[in-house]
């Protein structure tokens, strides 16, 4: 159990990791978004901190996200073990496509109004999947 749950917070730091660089390059691509943000928060919320909430708050929510997928990826090969692809438990692969392709939909409707962000968007979904579906159980059997 520990060393799935290890896993996945390396799999949730990779992540995060990815996340912080995706907003990084949001954030210094788009010159008037610290104006944007400015006019639709409420009065009294400075968008710096809004920003930098983002950015110090984006890593530590992958790595307990990776820790519950790590949890659950032990749950789900302990209760029904079967190939999927690339891990052990074809219940986990499953629930992690879906959820990718869950995830999807917001990506391809950005793609449709904001092309730069759509695609993003899509591509670090992309990693999600590789990452959470992939590597994940890699790490967990690697020992």
């Amino acid at each position: 159990m520990l060393m799935d749950v290890v896993a996945g917070l390396i799999c949730g730091l990779l992540m995060g990791s990815i996340s912080l660089a995706a907003l990084i390059y949001i954030f210094l691509t788009n010159r008037d978004l610290y104006d944007r943000l400015a006019k639709r928060l409420p009065a009294g919320i400075p968008p710096t901190l809004v920003m930098l909430s983002l950015v110090v708050g984006a890593p530590p929510a992958w790595c307990m996200f990776g820790a519950i997928a790590g949890a659950l990826y032990h749950m789900a090969v302990g209760s029904s073990p079967g190939a999927g692809l690339g891990s052990s438990s074809s219940v986990f692969t499953l629930a992690i496509i879906c959820l990718t392709v869950l995830l999807m939909l917001p990506a391809l409707f950005l793609i449709i109004r904001r092309k730069k962000l759509g695609w993003l968007f899509f591509t670090a979904n992309l990693i999600f999947a590789g990452i959470f579906g992939w590597i994940l159980p890699l790490l967990a059997h690697w020992r």
